[in-house]
């Protein structure tokens, strides 16, 4: 009988209480468990080096690269804006430089991947594009992209699905209701992806590379999977790939 596919999901060092922890927010792990997969935890970390990520690629179908804390600037050759400073994030640099090239690998594999808030930022700098640092500073958007803290599962704001896509292969629908938790986006992205969803003031909200089974949405679909089935549908999609 064959397995199910396997979902690497990338997993953040924090301190705990009492000693560093690898953690993953549940609902991803949930979500994939939904959609046929069996989720493993990657725990990226200081002594991860080539050839552990080259064997991740060989024992993963697809990977999951989940949200997290900013990506330093000067991975995509900016400084940081004046007077900003990125968010701690559960990833050193260092760690961070191992994702870039863990997705670079996994796609010159031909292992399909879905990237989710961070995870799209991630798979936009790993192939050569930007972000916004802060975007409320460098693009004066009147939508709130960093909803108040309330229940995960509710939806703020649309975002404008475009057609001929994957992405649109995948939801059916043209406009989404999404929920959004984010300061960063996507600014240039990476040569050869699309950007395949826009908010209403523009913003990229989702990109993506067919021909290689990439895809990074900025909004937190596993949140909002339990309710809303074109949120379950990328998690489906990811399996069904990876399968």
């Amino acid at each position: 009988m064959p397995h199910a596919p396997i979902i690497g999901v990338l997993s953040t060092r924090k301190e705990g209480e009492i000693l560093p922890v690898y953690y993953t927010t549940g609902h991803y792990i949930e979500q994939l468990e939904a959609a046929g997969a069996a989720p493993v935890q990657l725990p990226l970390s200081l002594a991860t080096g080539p050839q552990q990520i080259d064997d991740w690629v060989e024992l993963c179908d697809g990977f999951l690269l989940p949200g997290g804390g900013d990506f330093s600037p000067a991975l995509y050759g900016e400084a940081p804006l004046p007077g900003f400073t990125p968010e701690d994030s559960a990833f050193d640099r260092q760690c961070q430089r191992n994702e870039l090239e863990l997705i670079r690998r996994a796609a010159k594999a031909g292992k399909p991947m879905l990237g989710i808030c961070l995870g799209e930022q991630a798979i936009n700098i790993a192939f050569g594009g930007t972000l916004y640092q802060d975007v409320p500073t460098q693009t004066g958007s009147q939508i709130c992209h960093r909803q108040q803290p309330e229940a995960r599962s509710a939806v703020t704001h649309t975002v404008e699905v475009a057609p001929g896509t994957l992405l649109r292969s995948i939801v059916g629908g043209g406009t989404l209701w999404v929920n959004t938790y984010h300061h960063q986006a996507v600014k240039q992205a990476a040569p050869g992806f699309t950007v395949s969803a826009r908010a209403a003031d523009g913003l990229p909200e989702a990109i993506e590379m067919p021909e290689k089974r990439i895809l990074g949405v900025q909004w937190h679909p596993e949140n909002l999977a339990a309710a809303r089935p074109e949120a379950a549908a990328l998690f489906r999609w990811l399996v069904n790939e990876a399968r």
